[in-house]
């Protein structure tokens, strides 16, 4: 493992963390106890499935963030 693959694995993270957080807001407003709507719903509908998802969203960020840092900590610049 080496400097440049920490930082695509950084990226490629960090792209699904938004992916997935982007479901997740579209979880948290539109899908309801009666399915999915196109109707925004100011209260959550399944409360407990759209936090799991979120959750899930800001580990995904956490692990870019990480693996960016060790990137830049553990290897030196390449020339």
């Amino acid at each position: 493992m080496n400097k440049k693959t920490l930082q695509k694995f950084s990226l490629i993270t960090a792209l699904i963390g938004v992916f997935v957080l982007a479901f997740a807001y579209f979880f948290f407003h539109f899908v309801t106890s009666e399915g999915i709507t196109f109707i925004w719903h100011k209260e959550v509908g399944k409360p407990f499935v759209a936090n799991m998802i979120g959750t899930l969203a800001v580990l995904f960020i956490w692990t870019s963030l990480t693996s960016l840092i060790a990137s830049f900590v553990f290897f030196k610049e390449e020339k």
